[in-house]
């Protein structure tokens, strides 16, 4: 564990300018959103100007970009957590190769598989720190949200109740780490395949991370484990029109398996054919 955990931080100090701005830019986009969230009045759903409750589909579609509109800052710091991730994980291993600090990494007395976890484990703590603050601000903004609808009529179109604290916490965190474990599976797959070649390795690398991201797409259908990532507003709905998450088991046990055998590949490829 010692070797470990000395990559480890190695990692974060390694890269920790990119870490601490991601996490900045995040905290401060939630920050920005929960307080827009907060100074939202109840008039923004209950108005002179709404149209009839019985024009179901035009009130749903009203009320959701309103919905959008006040949400997008915290909407915006999720989305560009999720797809900095991967990024990050690559930038570590190219990182090596730019500083050419790739042939000491090479002469560690460690196996290559715990090179490349600590890399893993150290983007995965960005994603974790960034997760909470996200998963923080959705919560404290969605239930202002809640609280505002419930107190409107729209509360019959939403079928609007909130859920407990540690239950949003729990399937926000699961499909967190379902995502992580699916994306840097990819990436470690890639990274294998880019630098198990001498040439031509950013057309390999393009390739392979296309290949892998394909097929997890239609072998999961269309990945819908992660619909709920796309989520703008309300999770607190069950109106069986408004499901927004995956209820079946099977599903994520599947990206799991997925993304650990992508890993796996990309591991076993890069500890054995790696071309320094």
């Amino acid at each position: 564990m010692k070797p470990f955990f000395a990559l480890y931080v190695k990692e974060l100090k390694a890269h920790k300018i990119r870490f601490f701005f991601l996490l900045l830019l995040v905290f401060g986009l939630n920050a920005y959103g929960v307080i827009r969230v907060e100074n939202v009045s109840p008039e923004r759903f209950v108005s002179e100007e709404n149209i009839a409750s019985d024009e179901f589909i035009q009130r749903y579609i009203q009320i959701s970009n309103s919905l959008i509109g006040i949400m997008w800052p915290v909407s915006l710091a999720k989305t560009i957590l999720i797809l900095s991730l991967p990024f990050l994980l690559a930038y570590t291993f190219n990182s090596e190769w730019q500083s050419e600090t790739h042939y000491q990494m090479f002469a560690l007395p460690v196996s290559q598989y715990t090179v490349i976890l600590a890399k893993v484990a150290a983007v995965a703590s960005i994603g974790f720190v960034g997760g909470g603050i996200v998963i923080g601000s959705m919560y404290l903004s969605m239930t202002h949200i809640a609280d505002l609808l419930i107190a409107s009529e729209a509360k019959f179109i939403f079928g609007v109740e909130r859920m407990p604290f540690f239950d949003f916490v729990l399937v926000a965190s699961l499909i967190l780490v379902i995502y992580m474990i699916f994306i840097f599976g990819i990436v470690i797959g890639m990274e294998g395949v880019k630098f198990s070649v001498k040439r031509y390795r950013r057309l390999a690398a393009v390739t392979s991370f296309l290949v892998f991201f394909l097929f997890g797409f239609f072998a999961l259908e269309g990945l819908r484990v992660f619909t709920i990532l796309q989520m703008q507003a309300v999770p607190f709905t069950y109106n069986g029109r408004f499901i927004f998450m995956e209820t079946s088991v099977a599903p994520y046990f599947y990206t799991i398996l997925v993304g650990v055998i992508f890993m796996i590949i990309g591991l076993v490829m890069y500890e054995k054919r790696a071309e320094i």
